[in-house]
């Protein structure tokens, strides 16, 4: 029996937790934005 194949239209959820490491690759717009979020409790930050 073969695997199912995913769907072409799939698509992920929108991250809403960050670790601190995944924090440090962004663009630094992306970066503000995302502090921004986390300071208003948008977004969570893993430790």
């Amino acid at each position: 029996m073969a695997p199912k194949k995913r769907k072409p239209n799939f698509k992920m959820p929108p991250k809403t937790c960050w670790h601190l490491y995944s924090l440090q690759d962004l663009h630094p717009e992306k970066f503000i934005k995302i502090v921004n979020k986390i300071l208003k409790r948008e977004h969570l930050l893993i430790k």
